[in-house]
This record gives structure tokens, C-alpha cells and sequence, in this order.
């Protein structure tokens, strides 16, 4: 059902645009990216998955965080 190529390269394309600043929006990453909702859900998927970004939520909302 999902090409698991595409998924890599648009995780690559997000992981690649989070090295700019230390965390990301849901909006943030997809404006920058200009990847559809459903493209950019998988990539961060893919992205945890693989231990290479974690999702955190505070009082101003949840954001994604590059892993060291």
C-alpha cells in the first residue's frame, strides 16, 4: 500500500530541514517541506521508528526534537 522508498526519502528530506532549529510543529515541518499530511505522517513515523527524532509535549503543544 505505501512505498516504503518514498517514505525514506521524504524522512531523509524532513530529518535533513530539522538540523535548522532544536524542535518542530506538525505545521512547521509541513510548510517547510510542503509534504501532504499523509507523506509527512509516515516519514515521522519512519523517523521514530528508527530512534532518529522523538516527539515531546508541553503547555504550547506537541513538537518534534532531532535524537543525539
Amino acid at each position: 500500500m505505501f512505498n516504503m522508498e518514498v517514505i525514506k526519502r521524504n524522512s531523509r528530506r524532513v530529518y535533513t530541514l530539522m538540523d535548522w532549529m532544536y524542535r518542530y510543529t506538525f505545521d512547521e515541518i509541513e510548510r517547510a517541506t510542503k509534504l501532504e499530511c499523509t507523506d509527512l505522517c509516515m516519514a515521522l513515523i519512519e523517523l521514530q521508528k528508527e530512534g532518529r527524532i522523538a516527539c515531546h509535549k508541553d503547555d504550547s503543544g506537541v513538537y518534534y526534537t532531532r535524537c543525539a
